[in-house]
């Protein structure tokens, strides 16, 4: 089946006209054929803390350069009580909600009543045009036991619609005090991306912080996925199962034109050899399947290598004609009750584009992809399906061109997992570059839309960790026709890296 990325009119109340500022290059929008101008980047300045810059302001902060999650640099919040923030323009925004996502690690293991990093809250604030505060957009706790040094945790979060007088936001990290004997209670911050989307979450208690308001749980009489308030990603509340089941919320999605593709993220955690599959299923006003949307699978050896909770992106098939209802499931495989899978912060918001990336998840072997010296691994740890590219000690390269439509002016979302694999305590990993290169119609270079650069140097868990990592683009110059999405690793030794689950999408 073939889908266009032409972008459709999806959520048009929220995809108003904006007027042309100075500093934001006008396009034209080719379904209304008019002129408007919007900002779509990562609106956060130095989010990988690369510049030391002084947009960022902190009290009990610094900078390291080991271990770190992007780039060269990450930063630091205390040891003990330590904040962080930025100030940063909503110019040419509008009334769009945000997408938020930072990655986070501590130095410390998991909680053991002795040793915590503390508390976490991340915050997004609506200011107006003076800097004072008007509302909230967002405001993230991650309870003091969940950031440890077993693996990196990619958050993602979606803010509310900035007020129609805000235009500025403030990101603010605050830490609370830790506990350790040797006064190494640090939470260390990086990649940080605030992004403007086309709609609103359309999921119902997407934290279960309410209980499981708006999802049904299948058997029912608290056998499969109950709430807990113990260990949670975010906030009090996730969900639970120490069996088979699953648990299933219908989304009304009528308002959404035909060809409505939608981003989709949860965060799971697993003990024991438990599996996961993940259905969209699209469903007509009489509740009848009409079509997939989406079928992701998490096999029986991923979460329980992770030791953490692992966060996935992803974005559907486009709905077809006659589509009323998204039914999204989680099915959960548990052997026997004395392992389990936690569920937690599922977000589900339309987009303007389905994935642009063929083969995402390499279901097809490494079709649809050009290589240099990679190769297919099939496994029961990959991070998504049956098999993912893996990238060893010589290095190699792996790329795909994808045909953009309209692309001018335009950002895109790019997300992926990478898997870090050792056959030795002492490996070393190399560096992956991942790269987005605009490409005109005779496939020549015009410009740089993203560059992203994992350098890691050693792992929390025993032999592999799942890493998420997500990037916004530069807009599209003029001319782009296509997209080259580009993954580079320089040699290693007796470490390698794996891709798998490649996202490439418009998000507004």
């Amino acid at each position: 089946m073939t889908f266009s990325n032409r972008s459709n009119k999806t959520c048009s109340p929220c995809c108003e006209p904006l007027a042309c500022e100075p500093d934001c290059p006008p396009y034209y929008d080719y379904d209304k054929k008019i002129k408007k101008c919007i900002r779509c980047n990562n609106l956060v300045q130095d989010p990988s803390f690369e510049s030391q810059s002084f947009q960022w302001v902190g009290s009990n902060i610094s900078y390291t350069n080991f271990n770190v999650y992007e780039g060269l640099i990450q930063l630091q919040l205390g040891p003990g009580v330590a904040s962080l923030f930025q100030e940063l323009s909503l110019e040419g925004v509008g009334e769009k909600p945000l997408l938020f996502s930072f990655n986070a690690v501590s130095t410390l293991p998991p909680d053991t009543g002795s040793e915590y990093p503390g508390s976490l809250t991340a915050e997004v604030i609506w200011l107006d045009k003076d800097f004072n505060s008007i509302g909230t957009g967002l405001r993230m706790f991650v309870p003091a036991d969940r950031i440890n040094n077993i693996s990196r945790i990619t958050f993602f979060a979606q803010t509310d619609r900035p007020p129609a007088n805000a235009a500025n936001a403030k990101i603010v990290f605050s830490k609370g005090e830790g506990l350790s004997e040797s006064s190494s209670d640090i939470i260390l911050i990086d990649g940080i991306v605030l992004a403007p989307m086309a709609c609103p979450d359309l999921l119902k208690n997407g934290d279960f912080e309410a209980n499981l308001f708006g999802w049904t749980a299948v058997p029912g009489n608290d056998t499969a996925f109950l709430s807990s308030y113990k260990e949670s990603l975010g906030g009090a509340g996730h969900v639970q199962t120490h069996f088979n089941g699953s648990l299933i919320q219908d989304i009304d999605v009528r308002q959404f034109p035909p060809g409505t593709s939608f981003l989709l993220s949860f965060a799971v955690q697993g003990v024991g050899p438990v599996t996961l599959n993940v259905r969209l299923e699209w469903r007509d006003a009489g509740g009848n399947p009409i079509g997939s949307g989406l079928n992701l699978s998490i096999p029986n050896e991923t979460l329980a290598n992770q030791g953490n909770y692992l966060s996935y992106l992803n974005v559907s098939f486009p709905t077809l004609p006659g589509t009323a209802t998204a039914r999204l499931i989680f099915a959960a495989v548990v052997p026997n009750p004395t392992y389990y899978l936690r569920l937690d912060q599922v977000i589900f918001a339309p987009v303007l584009t389905t994935n642009l990336i063929t083969n995402p998840s390499f279901a097809n072997g490494l079709n649809n992809w050009q290589h240099n010296l990679v190769n297919l691994i099939q496994r029961n740890d990959v991070y998504e399906g049956q098999a993912d590219a893996g990238l060893g000690e010589i290095g190699g390269a792996l790329w795909q061109d994808v045909e953009l439509r309209h692309a001018e002016g335009h950002c895109f979302l790019f997300s992926t997992g990478l898997g870090f694999r050792r056959t030795s305590p002492t490996a070393t990993f190399g560096t992956m570059i991942m790269k987005v290169i605009w490409l005109d119609r005779n496939d020549r270079e015009i410009g740089l839309g993203l560059c992203l650069i994992a350098n890691r140097q050693q792992l929390g868990t025993d032999f592999l960790e799942w890493v998420p990592y997500v990037g916004i683009t530069e807009p599209a110059p003029a001319g782009t026709a296509k997209a080259r999405i580009l993954f580079s690793k320089t040699d290693s030794e007796q470490g390698f890296i794996e891709v798998d689950n490649v996202v490439f999408a418009r998000l507004t």
